[in-house]
């Protein structure tokens, strides 16, 4: 199976190669994804899953402390240590996740 990214639900999907972190895929769309630590302990980077939560790495305890720290939802993945494993992803960015100008 191939590998597909879409971010937001009137996005384009986009053909990537599997195992790749939600990072690298979202920045590569020129998506200003905001970022701190790469580690999943900051938790600016953290994106809805709409579609696909399946296709992605099982959460790690880091990210999963972090996540539950900031009461965020329970469709909500750290996109620097989240990858696309396989399949077809669709994320949304949420506006407090984007970099300041």
């Amino acid at each position: 199976m191939a590998a597909r990214i879409k971010i937001g639900a009137g996005g384009v999907w986009r053909k990537v190669m599997p195992r790749q972190s939600l990072m690298g895929l979202i920045k590569g769309r020129q998506v200003p994804l905001a970022t701190v630590c790469g580690l999943g302990n900051c938790g600016t980077d953290m994106v809805l899953i709409l579609e696909g939560a399946e296709n992605l790495s099982p959460m790690l305890p880091t990210e999963q402390r972090t996540l539950t720290d900031m009461e965020a939802p329970d469709n909500a993945r750290l996109a620097c240590v989240t990858r696309l494993i396989d399949g077809d992803v669709v994320v949304e960015v949420p506006e407090e996740s984007l970099q300041a100008a």
